[in-house]
């Protein structure tokens, strides 16, 4: 970590005078951030703390409040708040689709073969692939609540729920979409979000997962630092794949660490600034916007760009 960091020290000189706090969701997102992780922040880049947030509504105070001024967002979330009036920029997504549904009872491989189920998928309304599934379901014609169930619950609890049969079809990211592959017995994997979208929509896109929001207020120069620091580690994390899994399974409380490595290669880990993700980012956000304005709320999207 010391020699990534002394390579990049006149681009974080700017953090020194600045107090930024990056706060990322616990779970798979953890792992670009790995290397710095593991690292000592306060010595190695004075002036950056790292936070870790458990729910979407402990993140949205924290940026509401500007507790924090870098935040990794599910994309959908982060839009809707920037819709809302809080002053955040969207400035790179770091990870592309990566949802899969997991079920025990037969093959998902379409929105009818959901009709008269429960699906459990994570956090609250509002994540990426709740949001999806919602415009699927409302181009067919479905209603949540009439025609399906959605119920939300930690990424665990919903291999949990699925190893013991209470739960029959789970829409989960990496690793849990692994963990239920290897905890459960005769889980099949299918539908990944990415076809979900394309089942109402007739171009193919990758879908943007998380984001990483910048307060309109942080000065431009220390935004631009950390995304260059987030970026390489992201590029060591995935490099030092047994490190990474031995760093993000100690922050997840114990998590398989072999499983966290295999699930490193269908995660969908790949960083992109806003800018350079702009056709992808568009058509999502304007096809969302299209089917349902409460998925994304009234978004500019020149505007929305860091």
């Amino acid at each position: 970590m010391r020699k990534f960091v002394a390579v990049s020290t006149l681009l974080f000189i700017t953090l020194i005078s600045f107090g930024v706090n990056y706060i990322n969701p616990v779970g798979p997102t953890l792992i670009p951030i790995a290397e710095l992780l593991s690292s000592n922040l306060s010595e190695e880049i004075p002036g950056l703390e790292i936070n870790l947030w458990r729910s979407v509504d402990e993140a949205i105070s924290m940026m509401v409040t500007e507790k924090a001024q870098i935040a990794l967002l599910p994309v959908t979330v982060g839009v809707k708040l920037a819709s809302s009036g809080v002053d955040i920029k969207l400035a790179a997504v770091s990870m592309w689709n990566g949802f899969y549904f997991i079920s025990t009872e037969k093959t998902i491989e379409s929105i009818e073969d959901l009709v008269d189920t429960e699906v459990y998928t994570l956090q609250a309304p509002g994540q990426t692939a709740d949001t999806i599934l919602r415009g699927a379901l409302e181009s067919k014609g479905y209603e949540v609540g009439r025609d399906l169930d959605i119920v939300y619950v930690g990424g665990a609890e919903a291999v949990q729920l699925l190893a013991g049969g209470k739960a029959k079809v789970i829409l989960v990211p990496e690793p849990f979409a692994s963990l239920a592959e290897t905890r459960v017995q005769g889980s099949i994997r299918s539908m990944p979000i990415e076809d979900l979208w394309e089942s109402f929509n007739e171009q193919r896109i990758n879908i943007p997962t998380s984001g990483i929001f910048v307060s309109g207020t942080l000065d431009r120069g220390v935004a631009e630092s950390f995304l260059l620091l987030y970026q390489q580690s992201m590029n060591l994390s995935l490099t030092n794949r047994e490190k990474t899994a031995a760093t993000v399974s100690e922050k997840m409380g114990g998590f398989p660490a072999p499983v966290l490595q295999k699930a490193m290669d269908t995660a969908g880990f790949l960083f992109l600034t806003a800018e350079d993700a702009r056709e992808d980012i568009a058509i999502y956000l304007d096809r969302l916007k299209e089917l349902d304005p409460e998925l994304t709320g009234d978004f500019d999207i020149d505007a929305l760009f860091f």
